[in-house]
């Protein structure tokens, strides 16, 4: 193809060689309605493509983002309820999901199975252009809202998909700031709008005006459609063309984001947030100071912001960092950059604090910074920071996404503002000019230009109250009661009839023959042998090595699996507070700020965690270990050995300032993922009640949040009991007896990386120390966890091994039909939480879990007819092949080589053999409707153990606290 050739209605305008993916880039245009296209092709066989549109919202009512829902919600070829769910159940897709930014939306998919594709993409095309929404009144109120009643003497409430979900969004502190943030920012553009939607704003959302922000955006005139790998681009213009954007017309749409005004001066904006009546209202306040800055097209400037936040902020003792917390004004300090925007910001946090500091916090953020523009920047600091960035971006490991969608996320950067799609692909210019300004004064002069001269920015505070949630409740309470004043007895019938109605549709199978547009594959497309992953246990110098052979480009990938076997159970707090410190002290060699440059600098990273494995089929068993990452570019390998070896014995505890900082770190990061964590709170809670593993690894969770408060509360003599535990227990961990270490690297470089092991090996303890023995009480103890969220997260549980039965891979399809057909209607559609889970492991664990959920006893009630269901389950054998080729998507998920290694060395760890994964895959592709029928005593089992956690909103678990052993603060802050 050449420029201006014309294919199939597109016009190509531009091609462009793309190292850097190793792709070839071809831009389009739709002669007939201005659609825009970029085809990447490139070898991957992980397809790609994505339709989006500029979706610029005017309101807080959250109607781009409702919108996203609902138009997925059956269209004029899949006249379903729910086709994104019967994509879901029924598709090998790798990725299928749809994302609101605050200025555009997308809805990518992705698969390595052909027909696969061309089906995802049918029906996501469809579903935006000719959507059931725009003639179906119900699909606004059961994704958006609507008003809720079953009586009329009941009061009125709302309810609804995503005003749940932005309900459970804005519990948390920070992200409720970050939205603040914006609004200051952006108070004249689209970007000071809440495109979530703001809970008190979305029940001002009209259907004129849902329907009219439809119509004005989703066109072909408005869309950008991406398409990445080994794709038949001729085909796909053809298909494109045929099929969708003939129908239409180009037509003017009036998208284009506005910028925002630069500032004369900075704003300053205060704002609550609420706390529990057992929370303290000081030192628990957010302080941000945030700028605008310059232009997203700017690409090499977005680059080296990146790189100045991770080396002034995100570093360990990173200067502007170390000098907030020095100052004392806080306890922890935090940094984003958003550059997914026209005009991107950045903001600087510090959480625990008091808005009394605020002139303190600004002073302290521009006099370090001036001090660094003015001659105090660390060349080799910002070294570092630039190859983390580097290492990254040649990686391109994006863990479970697909790199394709990822590339389709970051081109937005510019094709949305009318920039070359391509531009944020193109990084190997960018770097070297990056790297050329480093001793060119480049990084100090952008300090300048974008903190200390630029007067865009916006003071934000965040201040704990207890009053402002009951207050905003009673305010909604107050106006719900008005409108039902209001309301005649005629509206109020309507109302309930409405609802009923609702209920009744949601409720309601769809045909057979609106399940028949769907398209599926067959179980013949699924291959029936499980992928081996690649282990070999060998030896070096008398440990056990886990080797995957696979090519890596150059990197390794290490994992050290050191034993815990001999840590005493009281002694367990701190073996999880040295995973938390380790490598972030001083060591006899270096601060630890050095250490970090040096990580940073020579590395891909290095972290760990302590892991407590059980065996398959065991689930009493415990093997606990900490696990020790590393990745390095193979030629830098002996340096990550000699820092490894650095931080493991010469690790120096004893500073009283770190480690303060530290705790204070540890404990503050606790409470702000506990929102964002809920899940797996309430699920590690269960797990804890029923089996050792559980109570060793929440060793690690709310307790030790507990643990750190009580150190905080008593430091020194805490920080004198921990060098004392560290004493004893660093021999214990970092020693060869009983050590694994897990390589993935190709075969030519092994000989090479173990004789380096060999004398890494050398240098750790070989003391033997007997095996611990642990006392727990193994009970339920079905807490209600409280917090200041305005949803709950509920979650039931058991060991069905312990019960009597068996694992078998039909409970992995048994996982797929709950959450896309039972919980998905009865706690999504009809019940308004935002979704609901269930989680089988081979040893015995079990627990569904609701998310973001406004119900608390309905969804157990609704956990405990789920035999029930199982026990009638009665689907056609089209539909038992739609969720068992559903199972397979996620069973056969794309692994990065990392990914691959790690897996891998996890089951062996486990005991997982290749003949475990093949039964239980054959149980998979054979399962029948009986098989699942035979599932129901399991659950029935389960559920009648009756084992609980709940965390969620502190009215409303102790309107429910007979259905606890206990009521408590998830956190005592």
């Amino acid at each position: 193809m050449k420029i201006d050739d014309i294919v199939h209605g597109f016009r190509l305008i531009g091609v462009s060689q793309i190292k850097e993916t190793n792709g070839t880039g071809y831009t389009f245009v739709h002669e007939k309605t201005g659609a825009r296209l970029f085809f990447l092709e490139t070898p991957d066989d992980n397809k790609v493509f994505s339709i989006s549109f500029r979706t610029p919202p005017t309101d807080d009512t959250g109607v781009a983002h409702i919108i996203e829902h609902s138009v997925l919600c059956g269209s004029r070829k899949y006249p379903l309820k729910e086709p994104f769910v019967e994509l879901v159940k029924g598709s090998l897709n790798t990725f299928l999901n749809a994302m609101t930014f605050p200025d555009k939306t997308m809805y990518p998919v992705a698969s390595r199975n052909a027909r696969d594709f061309q089906n995802l993409m049918d029906v996501y095309l469809d579903a935006v252009f000719y959507p059931a929404m725009r003639e179906n009144p119900q699909v606004l109120m059961q994704e958006g809202w609507h008003y809720e009643l079953d009586d009329a003497g009941a009061p009125l409430r709302y309810s609804g998909v995503v005003y749940n979900e932005m309900k459970g969004a804005l519990s948390a502190p920070d992200d409720l700031l970050g939205s603040r943030i914006m609004a200051a920012l952006y108070p004249d553009t689209t970007y000071g709008c809440e495109s979530g939607g703001d809970p008190d704003a979305i029940p001002s959302l009209t259907r004129e005006m849902f329907l009219d922000f439809h119509a004005r955006y989703y066109h072909p005139s408005n869309s950008y459609i991406y398409l990445y790998g080994d794709v038949d681009i001729e085909e796909k213009l053809t298909y494109l063309d045929r099929e969708y954007l003939s129908y239409f017309d180009r037509i003017p749409v009036l998208s284009r984001i506005e910028r925002q005004a630069p500032f004369p001066a900075c704003v300053t904006k205060e704002h609550f947030y609420p706390v529990g009546a057992e929370d303290s209202l000081e030192e628990n306040a957010f302080l941000s100071l945030s700028w605008v800055i310059g232009d997203t097209a700017d690409m090499k400037r977005v680059m080296a912001i990146q790189i100045l936040d991770h080396a002034l902020l995100r570093m360990q003792g990173a200067p502007l960092r170390q000098a907030l917390i020095d100052a004392g004004l806080g306890r922890d300090v935090d940094s984003n950059y958003e550059s997914d925007v026209l005009q991107p910001f950045f903001s600087i946090v510090v959480s625990k604090s008091e808005t009394a500091r605020a002139d303190a916090f600004v002073h302290v953020i521009k006099e370090t910074l001036t001090k660094l523009a003015d001659g105090g920047l660390d060349r080799t600091l910002i070294r570092a920071a630039l190859n983390t960035i580097e290492f990254r971006l040649r990686e391109s490991d994006f863990g479970t996404s697909p790199k394709g969608l990822i590339y389709g996320i970051r081109m937005m950067k510019m094709w949305l503002y009318d920039g070359a799609p391509e531009t944020y692909l193109h990084y190997e210019d960018a770097l070297r000019d990056l790297k050329d300004g480093l001793e060119k004064g480049y990084f100090e002069q952008l300090i300048r230009e974008a903190f200390l001269e630029n007067t865009h920015e916006a003071l934000v505070t965040l201040a704990p109250s207890r009053t402002v949630g009951r207050e905003r409740e009673a305010a909604q309470e107050k106006i719900l009661a008005e409108k039902k004043a209001a309301m005649s007895a005629a509206d109020i019938a309507r109302v309930i009839e409405d609802c009923a109605a609702l209920k009744a549709a949601q409720e309601a199978p769809d045909t057979a023959e609106a399940l028949a547009t769907i398209p599926i594959l067959s179980r013949s497309d699924i291959r029936p042998d499980a992928e081996p992953l690649p282990l070999e246990v060998r030896d070096i110098a008398g440990t056990k090595i886990l080797y995957a052979d696979i090519e890596t480009s150059g990197i390794v990938y290490l994992n050290f699996y050191f034993s815990l076997a001999a840590v005493a159970q009281s002694d367990l707090p701190y073996a999880y507070l040295l995973a938390e410190m380790f490598g972030a002290v001083d060591t006899a060699r270096r601060s630890y700020a050095d250490l970090a440059v040096q990580r940073n600098l020579y590395t891909g990273g290095i972290g760990g965690d302590i892991v407590a494995y059980t065996r398959a089929g065991e689930p009493d068993s415990l093997a606990p270990r900490y696990k020790l990452r590393a990745k390095v570019l193979r030629e830098n390998l002996p340096r990550l050995l000699d820092l490894l070896t650095e931080m493991m014995t010469e690790s120096d505890y004893s500073g009283a300032k770190r480690v303060r900082e530290l705790i204070d770190e540890d404990k503050t990061g606790m409470e702000l993922s506990l929102q964002r964590a809920a899940n797996q709170v309430v699920a590690s809670r269960i797990a804890a009640y029923l089996m050792p593993s559980g109570r060793y690894a929440e060793t690690g969770g709310l307790p030790f949040h507990d643990f750190l408060s009580a150190f905080q509360e008593n430091f020194d003599a805490r920080h004198a009991e921990m060098q004392a535990a560290f004493a004893h227990i660093l021999p214990q961990i970092f020693n060869r007896n009983d050590l694994m270490i897990g390589i993935t690297a190709p075969a030519a470089v092994y000989d090479e990386i173990a004789a380096q092991l060999a004398a890494f090996q050398e240098k750790l303890s070989q003391e033997k120390f007997p095996a611990a023995s642990y006392t727990w009480e193994i009970a339920a103890r079905n807490e209600g966890l409280t917090t200041q969220s305005r949803v709950q997260y509920v979650a039931k549980g058991a060991n069905f091994i312990k019960l009597g039965h068996r694992y078998t891979g039909a409970l992995r399809v048994l996982e797929t039909l709950l959450r896309y057909d039972y919980f998905w209607t009865r706690i999504r559609v009809q019940g308004g939480a935002y979704g609901a889970m269930t989680q089988f492991n081979r040893n015995g664990f079990m627990v569904l879990a609701s998310y973001r959920d406004p119900n608390l006893a309905e969804t157990f009630r609704i956990f405990d007819e789920t035999a029930d269901y199982i026990r009638a389950f009665d689907a056609s054998d089209r539909e038992m092949d739609k969720f068992i080729i559903g199972t397979m998507s996620g069973v056969d998920a794309p692994l990065t080589p990392q990914m691959k290694g790690d897996m891998a060395a996890t089951f062996y760890l486990r005991g997982i053999t290749q003949e475990d994964r093949q039964r239980a895959r054959d149980e998979i592709l054979t399962a029948t409707q009986a098989d699942i029928r035979a599932l129901a005593p399991l659950i029935e089992d389960a559920m009648r153990a009756d084992v609980r956690c709940v965390l969620g909103g502190e009215e409303k678990l102790k309107e429910n606290a007979a259905l606890f052993g206990e009521v408590r603060p998830a956190l005592h802050i």
